[in-house]
């Protein structure tokens, strides 16, 4: 997967440029608050019609303007398309290819980055709910039909906790919570094989990051690969919480509700890692999951890091520089110091400077 040509209007402090990115590395360089960072956020709504950042549209939206626009020429095993994203204060609007689309899965077929910011580290201490979405996410790009469960979930959990809410009787709620564990007995089957094919992946990642033998594991909540077994579990756990969820009005079991475990050593890896082994075992996941992209699609997915330089000691940087040079990936970095990449043997592409918003591309030579 290569992104051949963006094209930004508009967007944030970018008022209008179009960049030809290399095939392999392109550095964005400069000094904070200059753009680095919002040309990451553009490729990743681009891509995945989602931003790693939480914005509002009207954030998104350069100054005293009223929509902005991003467009790209993508290539995916030697097919091209066109895509673009129109975002305005209400609502964002996509197309593939000059239409319109109405479901989303061709388009998001397109790019398929994997973004990695330094707050996502915040992830491994934060509320559970940001380790679903960082395994949700991953989860979205190699399985359809898994992005249909979680829309059509969310979908009968609010109308199972609307009727929890008004108190209405038994024969009402349980057709709504036999769907319910259906529903949320295949999400937690797809969580899990999710993870059982990209941990060997993490566990050589974090590996070739850290340059010494620590095991690090995940696990969420899927006690059984039979997914009947799955769905009658949540019947069990529905029944088991039924009074306090009628005194609650709110369903308080399901994927929802489920945390995600990341083990170092098998010790809880939030309260045993350290800030490097944390931010180590993010990158880890991350390669993984374009590892597997890799496998399902014949192709390395874009890789998006922001700050990099900034999140690991000098060592960990060059192991890491190390392995990404393997990959052979289309990579966008931002960084404010270019040294550590170039001492790592990062050379072959671009080396971008921002600065207000404007973009000046030199090569390796030319820093």
């Amino acid at each position: 997967m290569r992104l051949e040509q963006l094209l930004l209007y508009n967007f944030r402090n970018i008022e209008r440029t179009e960049l030809h990115p290399h095939h392999l590395f392109n550095i964005f360089y400069g000094d904070n608050a200059q753009g680095k960072t919002n040309l990451l956020e553009s490729i990743s709504l681009l891509g995945s019609l989602k931003s790693f950042r939480l914005s509002r549209n009207d954030e998104l939206i350069k100054n005293n303007e009223s929509y902005s626009e991003i467009k790209g020429e993508t290539e995916k095993n030697g097919v091209k398309h066109q895509i673009k994203l129109r975002i305005d204060k209400e609502n964002k609007q996509a197309w593939l290819d000059g239409k319109r689309i109405n479901r989303p899965e061709a388009y998001l077929d397109c790019l398929r980055p994997v973004v990695f910011a330094p707050e996502e580290v915040n992830l491994i201490k934060g509320p559970p709910s940001g380790r679903r979405r960082l395994l949700d996410r991953a989860v979205f790009q190699t399985d359809n039909k898994y992005l249909a469960d979680v829309q059509k979930y969310d979908r009968q959990l609010k109308q199972r906790n609307r009727l929890l809410k008004e108190k209405r009787p038994e024969n009402e709620l349980a057709p709504w919570t036999d769907e319910l564990a259906k529903t949320g007995a295949a999400i937690r089957h797809a969580r899990s094989r999710y993870i059982e094919k990209i941990l060997p992946q993490v566990k050589d990642c974090y590996l070739h990051i850290c340059g010494q033998q620590e095991q690090v594991n995940l696990f969420c909540k899927a006690d059984t690969k039979d997914i009947s077994e799955l769905e009658q579990n949540l019947l069990d756990e529905f029944e088991r919480q039924k009074e306090q969820e009628k005194r609650y009005g709110v369903t308080l079991s399901g994927p929802h509700r489920d945390d995600i475990d990341f083990l170092l050593n098998q010790r809880p890896l939030k309260s045993y890692g350290s800030q490097g082994q944390q931010r180590s075992f993010i990158l880890a996941f991350k390669v993984a999951q374009a590892l597997h992209l890799k496998e399902v699609y014949g192709e390395p997915p874009l890789l998006l890091f922001d700050d990099l330089t900034g999140e690991l000691d000098r060592h960990r940087q060059n192991l890491f520089f190390e392995f990404l040079l393997s990959l052979k990936a289309q990579v966008f970095i931002t960084t404010t110091e270019v040294q550590p990449l170039l001492d790592g043997g990062i050379r072959d592409g671009y080396f971008i400077r921002v600065e207000q918003g404007v973009f000046t591309t030199t090569v390796s030579d030319e820093v």
